[in-house]
């Protein structure tokens, strides 16, 4: 659906020898001296790299990108900038990297080479650099023109990526996962930004059973009479205001034999208006998001089956619209979820932990490992870390390190919060066992977080919220205006180095 994804080699080949539109060389601020190969390569093309940095012209900022038109085998040398060396890691490669692919691509190019070790520092490992630099290109190009019916052939698109390294060393494992993963990040963008009045649950549905059905995954999907059967109370709730009908969408991976599986639960409001407690015109725009968590989850497990991880993993996937109606659930309704609790409802437009309460009740009774749920839950998320990071929870210090490590690894930045007892204060009901939001609206990650937690039994558990980091109002680094496909990236790194 999106612009078709570049191609990606790596490539070992002297640098006179390369054929390309554009070759990407990395220099540092403080080191804008040539290494021996660059400088042979420079007297090859007239030394133009060495005057263009004499002549005061390229200083090496993060970010800066000049281009040396030379119109050899090379057409353009484009001199990048990485900031001072002490300051540079994964975080600043990636979002270089991102930059000047869109720059290049913007400027008419079709393809482009990154001289693999003039972006190192001499601290990082080469099968991570291309990794970061596979990913973070494809990503970084990403765009959504499914609905342009204007111009579409003179949208400028890469067609192919090349690394040139110097060392004998295959690092086919490495790009296999670079695109398996990027490509998994962008069709997460595309079912997120497709519209609500095609994304239903139902197309949503269908869309998981062709995934499941090209990789011969196990995917069983419940309709609005067997969730009801199923006794999921809170999930048919907020279903039921809406002409298109809910979806449960059960997807399984089995790659390691009798083991306990991973559960991922994942929120999938196809589109959420706030019920009758409706949102307000700025806020129910892109509320196409919402479904944002599920569709992670079905790409993840697709991504996991492509790599073949030594691992089951289950995936629960509840799907349903939350529209205005006379069949609506209302503010003071009791509703009763699949595990037996009661439920009293304080404000509709808090229906994704509802449906959330159902899924996550019937992952915990299917006996996994640990749970893992992905929600776009609260704007409350915006206030405690803002764009950059995603906030979460967790009950086990097991998972709990796990995340973070992936967290580091993927470059997706989560923040935990804390889940202390007095949270609970305010979810205490007068009419049912548990009311589903507070009452002051204070601390609001949490406290959903705390909701939440009476659905997971004792299995250990964790809660990220999305609310915030789904969306991106800026093209920049990775990040492309629309779906950013947020924790893909944090999920297939955590995946990868489960055992």
């Amino acid at each position: 659906m999106s612009d078709e994804t570049a191609s990606v080699r790596i490539l070992k080949v002297d640098l006179s020898k390369i054929r390309d539109n554009a070759l990407l060389i990395g220099f540092f601020k403080d080191k804008l001296g040539l290494s021996d190969e660059i400088r042979k390569f420079d007297n090859e093309l007239g030394n133009v790299i060495g005057s263009f940095i004499r002549n005061n012209d390229f200083k090496a900022e993060k970010g800066e990108a000049k281009n040396i038109f030379v119109n050899k085998n090379i057409k353009n040398i484009v001199l990048v900038g990485l900031g001072e060396e002490e300051k540079y890691n994964f975080d600043a490669l990636s979002t270089v990297v991102a930059d000047v692919s869109k720059k290049l691509r913007d400027n008419g190019s079709e393809s482009f080479s990154v001289f693999l070790s003039s972006f190192n520092n001499g601290k990082l490992k080469d099968e991570e650099m291309i990794e970061k630099i596979v990913l973070s290109s494809l990503i970084g190009m990403y765009r959504f023109t499914e609905y342009k019916t204007k111009d579409k052939d003179k949208i400028k698109k890469i067609k192919h990526v090349t690394i040139v390294t110097n060392s004998n060393k295959s690092y086919d494992k490495e790009l296999r996962y670079a695109v398996i993963v990027s490509d998994a990040v962008n069709k997460t963008r595309d079912l997120v930004n497709t519209p609500p009045n095609v994304a239903t649950p139902d197309y949503v549905a269908n869309y998981a059973k062709e995934v499941a059905r090209k990789l011969n995954l196990k995917c069983t999907v419940f309709d609005e009479r067997q969730i009801e059967k199923l006794k999921m109370g809170c999930f048919t709730g907020v279903a039921q205001g809406s002409a298109n009908k809910p979806r449960l969408v059960i997807m399984e991976y089995h790659g390691a034999g009798k083991q306990k599986p991973i559960a991922i639960v994942g929120k999938g409001v196809t589109f959420d208006s706030g019920g009758l407690n409706v949102k307000p015109y700025p806020f129910i725009l892109n509320m196409k998001d919402d479904k944002a968590g599920a569709v992670a989850a079905i790409h993840i497990i697709e991504a996991c089956a492509k790599l073949k991880l030594q691992l089951n993993l289950i995936v629960v996937a509840p799907f349903c619209e939350n529209m205005i109606d006379a069949a609506s659930y209302r503010p003071d309704d009791v509703l009763k979820a699949y595990n037996g609790m009661t439920v009293e409802i304080k404000n509709t437009d808090a229906e994704g932990r509802l449906i959330l309460a159902d899924a996550l009740s019937y992952a915990a009774e299917k006996k996994p490992e640990v749970i893992i749920d992905i929600a776009t839950l609260t704007g409350a998320s915006l206030i405690v870390l803002g764009y950059v990071g995603t906030p979460f929870v967790c009950t086990d210090d097991k998972l709990r390190k796990k995340l973070n490590d992936a967290s580091a690894k993927s470059l997706e930045k989560l923040w935990e919060l804390p889940l202390w007892q007095e949270y609970e204060e305010s979810l205490k009901s007068d009419v049912a066992d548990v009311k589903h939001i507070g009452d002051e609206g204070e601390a609001g990650v949490i406290t959903a977080a705390m909701f939440l937690k009476n659905f997971v039994d004792d299995v250990p558990w964790a809660h990220i919220d999305i609310g915030t980091t789904v969306w991106s109002k800026v093209d920049k680094g990775v990040l492309t205006k629309g779906a950013t496909g947020a924790t893909v990236r944090l999920m297939m790194e955590l995946l990868r180095e489960w055992r």
